[in-house]
């Protein structure tokens, strides 16, 4: 049986409060502790990588590096406990304390975090094709293609929260 709509009322939540679901006490608190989490091991990452052997100096490990710090950006923005949502929607976002350039900081930090992850994560498959199907030499990949593994992920990330800050 296929149902329709929820219908609002069924989306208001807890003692008559006006918290829409995903913006509650629970949903904030777990959200960024989640959040907190993936800093953590995103920062992990990054010191295993600085502290490796080879450091910097490899491809891969370039990409495991852009790849951490897009997540901690991103999950930076997850991470406030909703309080730096604008406080004029504390009606219905639990911890609501911030401003509408706060709200859009978070939004900037957020989304050029999610684009350039998800992006990070495509180059570093960009990066097993090359190595693994065609069989690459490292110096092929640092001149001509790493360029543009890191430059596509930071520029599209970037013109995408450009775009959506200043509309």
């Amino acid at each position: 049986m296929v149902e329709g709509p929820i219908p609002l009322e069924q989306l208001l939540i807890a003692n008559g409060t006006k918290e829409f679901y995903g913006h509650n006490k629970a949903f904030g608190t777990i959200g960024s502790f989640m959040a907190i989490i993936s800093i953590m091991s995103s920062s992990l990452l990054i010191l295993f990588v600085t502290h490796s052997k080879h450091g910097l100096s490899t491809t891969y490990h370039r990409i495991v590096f852009g790849m951490s710090i897009a997540d901690i950006l991103f999950s930076l923005s997850l991470a406030t406990f909703n309080a730096i949502n604008p406080s004029d929607v504390d009606y219905f976002v639990w911890n609501a304390h911030g401003n509408q350039a706060s709200c859009s900081a978070q939004g900037f930090v957020g989304t050029f975090g999610a684009h350039s992850g998800l992006l990070y994560s495509c180059s570093l498959n960009l990066y097993y094709l090359a190595v693994v199907r065609y069989q690459k030499k490292d110096y092929y990949i640092r001149n001509r293609i790493e360029p543009f593994l890191h430059g596509v992920p930071i520029g599209f990330g970037l013109i995408i929260a450009i775009t959506l800050l200043v509309k």
